[in-house]
């Protein structure tokens, strides 16, 4: 009966962990960036560079920093997509890598201001966007920091092409 009831803690767990994510740094090897370092982050903050996030960016321009995406946002008056990842998330980089390299999702993207908000270092910006259960975790926001919409660990493209499509409408409509 012991042995039945380890195996059922243990099987709980590694459910939890796949739900919900990375929650420490035994996450999954990243996934190489098909994209060159030349093209990921377009602005950095203090002490990141463009390379330390290439597995995350996969091309597409973004943004460093909570507060540096909505300074970004507000004058474009576009919503903006908060990533709230760090850079040893596996998941995290196994997202980027399935969805911003999908041409749907990547055009669906260039509506957005994309953030990459540093987990590990943007504490109190990951308690703001409610991004506190692991990673990745992906917020999207007006130009002004109202939620639209969230997608809370990994999703393959399937999954998370309704969420972006569904943080967009309600964009468009506030």
């Amino acid at each position: 009966m012991r042995n039945r009831t380890v195996w059922h803690v243990v099987v709980s767990c590694a459910i939890c962990v796949c739900l919900l994510g990375c929650h420490s740094r035994t996450s999954p090897k990243p996934v190489q960036s098909k994209t060159p370092a030349s093209a990921s982050a377009t602005t950095s903050a203090p002490g990141t560079g463009p390379e330390k996030w290439q597995h995350h960016t996969q091309g597409l321009p973004f943004v460093v920093g909570y507060d540096k995406g909505l300074q970004t946002a507000q004058p474009q008056g576009k919503p903006a997509m908060m990533f709230v990842t760090t850079t040893w998330c596996g998941w995290c980089t196994r997202l980027a890598s399935e969805n911003f390299n999908d041409p749907e999702v990547k055009q669906l993207l260039g509506n957005f201001v994309c953030v990459i908000v540093d987990g590990d270092t943007e504490r109190e910006a990951k308690t703001r966007l409610g991004a506190t259960q692991g990673y990745p975790h992906v917020v999207f926001v007006t130009c002004r920091g109202e939620r639209l919409g969230e997608c809370l660990g990994y999703k393959p493209v399937s999954a998370f092409k309704p969420i972006v499509e569904n943080a967009l409408g309600r964009a468009r409509r506030a």
